[in-house]
C-alpha cells in the first residue's frame, strides 16, 4: 500500500515483509522511518487530515491490528487489536 500525507511532505509505504516505511521528500534514497512491528502484511494505510504526521496503518491476517504512528517524532504511539484483519 501507497498513501501520501495531506500535505504532500511524506509517503507511507506499506509491503508484504510485514514493514512500514515513511518516506520524506527531503530525503532522497532511504526512508526517513522503518517500521516493523506489523506481524503481518501491511496494506491499509490512512494519514489524519486534521493533524499532520498522524498515520494509522492496518496488518493482515496474523497481525489483525490498527497502529498509529507519530511520523514527525518516528514513534508508535498506540496498537488496538482487532478481531480480524485490517
Amino acid at each position: 500500500g501507497l498513501k501520501w500525507s495531506f500535505d504532500g511532505k511524506q509517503l507511507a509505504s506499506g509491503s508484504n515483509d510485514n514493514t512500514l516505511n515513511i518516506w520524506d521528500v527531503n530525503l532522497v534514497g532511504r526512508p526517513r522511518y522503518t517500521f516493523t512491528t506489523h506481524k503481518a502484511a501491511v496494506k491499509a494505510l490512512a494519514w489524519c487530515p486534521l493533524e499532520n504526521g498522524l498515520l494509522a496503518s492496518g496488518g493482515g491476517t496474523k497481525d489483525k491490528s490498527i497502529k498509529f504512528w507519530d511520523t514527525k517524532e518516528g514513534t508508535e504511539l498506540t496498537s488496538i487489536k482487532t478481531s480480524a484483519q485490517i
